[in-house]
């Protein structure tokens, strides 16, 4: 699976096999909006205050979780199952001169990377999806989905300070 960059305003597409799964829309780049439509599902995302330190995350026009940035410097993203329990995922850059996410579980157990494949001469970031330990009862792409807005999110918060 690939996350590939449709715009210069953070769009992305979803792609597998060389088939768009679905497109991340940013409705307004400023204010960090952005909606998709995935598997008949609409999700939306957007910022709960000025600062952007907290994301929103809705579903259906449900609130599922939200994605947050913490002092070590990684994006949390905070999902709530359909039992009411919730579950944690931790996306940290791990390399110093490209761009490598690493995505771990609330055990500390990889479950997947989005390794850069920027092409420096465009503004924008592609990601090649490596699948690692992934076990989780949330959708793959829709972790995928929250995964690639929390990156462009840690890049606007790091290029700002």
């Amino acid at each position: 699976m690939k996350i590939v960059s449709s715009s210069g305003k953070g769009n992305f597409k979803l792609i597998e096999k060389n088939s768009e799964i679905c497109e991340l829309v940013y409705t307004n780049w400023f204010l960090e909006k952005a909606k998709s439509v995935l598997n008949g599902n609409k999700i939306e995302i957007k910022p709960k205050n000025i600062w952007t330190s907290k994301v929103d995350i809705y579903k259906n026009d449900t609130n599922i979780g939200d994605i947050t940035f913490n002092l070590k410097g990684q994006m949390i993203i905070r999902l709530e199952k359909s039992n009411g329990m919730e579950c944690n995922y931790v996306l940290k850059n791990k390399a110093k001169w490209k761009l490598k996410f690493e995505v771990y579980n609330e055990s500390e157990t990889l479950q997947f990377s989005l390794n850069s494949v920027n092409n420096w001469s465009k503004l924008n970031y592609d990601y090649d999806i490596e699948i690692a330990d992934f076990n989780s009862e949330f959708d793959i792409k829709e972790l995928l989905v929250y995964c690639g807005y929390a990156a462009n999110l840690y890049l606007a918060i790091i290029s700002a300070v």
